[in-house]
């Protein structure tokens, strides 16, 4: 027994040396890489105490090639003030792969520095020095980011979520976060960048840290209801999803954007009870509400309540007058109104009379009117789709064929 316990501990004498070789090992090399792949191949027989030394090494690797960089952009942005001295290259990537790898390294050393010792204490020695050097470098971060837009969207993704979880790093917890004047609106950048690359559950938490950003709050919320919407697979979610809008809305009913996409759900799930309700109260508290009245009338639209679907989005166009789609809208309640009206009239194989013709073509050039203001207005065409093709249904129906006004409608239809 005696034999087996001087063995024993002969074994953890041997391992104990063996780290601290690979430790001194580590603080003589200067390459980074050299002393990643070193520390890499032999965590497994090390202690939590010689980690954390250790990965502390690589801190100081990365951070040195931070400092170095750093060094001669300030000293390039000094000599063109002075407008004088030399400007230098500087290493832009290698910077932008140091900062990372100082951030991963910190995190990986504040795990093991913060594991309790043989004692069972946790009395971590470099939480505070590598918290305080790397906390500011985060910012490099962001430049990052901006680097790579344009190249590599998901290295571009990287840096950026980096930026922002690293916020929330135990390493950064004494830091103060409220003089971080960019964590909202980078967030909501990675929020954009997470929902293209479909990482759903990372572009929902980003953009509702970006939500409390004043001038990114609305596009946010746009990205979270494009992630909530993304993942509705059965009228279960979809229903789940409406409850969920509506308690987002009753605490900010003058949210238009969680308004109109409850709005348009209902219409989707053909709630007309809910919508109605919906609708009424918002008018009975703003009569002149422009989505409220924009959606009424998309709702009398559905049930070929044209009358009443165009004095809603009439009174809706008198509050945003220059909108596009709701005066394209007005002019097409027209057209499907001409057309259902031909249709009655010419049911069993009955024939129009001219007094009905005439009035059947009055209503055409009423559509025609709202369609051609819309199009005027339509400079970008961004809604051609809205107004085009009708106004050439209504110009061939009412003008005929050969008339100057069906023809230029027709080309725009192209």
């Amino acid at each position: 027994m005696k034999k087996l316990t001087m063995l024993a501990l002969a074994a953890v004498f041997s391992a104990s040396a063996f780290a601290q070789d690979v430790f001194k090992q580590i603080s003589k090399i200067k390459d980074y890489n050299e002393a990643y792949n070193l520390l890499k191949a032999n965590l497994g027989s090390m202690s939590a105490e010689d980690k954390a030394k250790c990965y502390n090494k690589l801190v100081d690797l990365a951070y040195d090639k931070v400092t170095k960089e750093q060094g001669t952009i300030t000293s390039n942005q000094l000599a063109e003030q002075m407008q004088s001295g030399k400007v230098e290259a500087y290493d832009t990537v290698g910077l932008y792969n140091a900062v990372l790898q100082a951030l991963e390294n910190g995190v990986a050393c504040d795990e093991f520095d913060n594991q309790p010792n043989e004692k069972g204490k946790v009395k971590p020695k470099f939480h505070k020095s590598n918290a305080e050097r790397l906390y500011p470098i985060r910012f490099h971060l962001i430049n990052a980011g901006i680097h790579y837009q344009a190249t590599d969207e998901a290295l571009s993704y990287k840096y950026l979520a980096t930026y922002v979880e690293s916020a929330d790093y135990p390493l950064f917890k004494e830091q103060d976060k409220s003089k971080d004047a960019n964590l909202t609106q980078i967030a909501y950048y990675a929020a954009r960048s997470a929902y293209l690359a479909k990482d759903y559950a990372k572009a929902e938490k980003y953009a509702d840290i970006a939500l409390n950003d004043t001038a990114m709050a609305k596009d946010a919320m746009q990205i979270k209801l494009a992630v909530m919407q993304s993942q509705l697979k059965t009228h279960a979610d979809t229903l789940n999803y409406v409850g969920k809008l509506k308690e987002i809305y009753a605490k900010d009913e003058s949210n238009e954007t969680i308004f109109s996409t409850i709005c348009s759900m209902y219409i989707l799930i053909n709630d007309k009870a809910g919508l109605n309700a919906l609708v009424q109260e918002k008018l009975a508290k703003d009569p002149n509400n422009f989505t409220a009245l924009a959606m009424q009338g998309q709702a009398c639209m559905n049930e070929h309540k044209w009358d009443e679907a165009v004095a809603a989005l009439t009174k809706a166009v008198s509050v945003q007058p220059t909108n596009v789609a709701v005066v394209a809208s007005i002019g097409n309640c027209y057209m499907y109104k001409a057309q259902e009206a031909a249709e009655k009239a010419t049911a069993n194989g009955k024939r129009l009379s001219p007094d009905a013709e005439k009035v059947i073509i009055d209503v055409y050039m009423q559509a025609i009117s709202y369609l051609e203001k819309a199009k005027d207005m339509d400079k970008t065409m961004e809604f051609k789709n809205v107004w085009a093709y009708s106004l050439y249904t209504c110009c061939y129906r009412a003008l005929g064929p050969d008339d100057a006004k069906t023809k230029e409608a027709e080309l725009l239809t192209k």
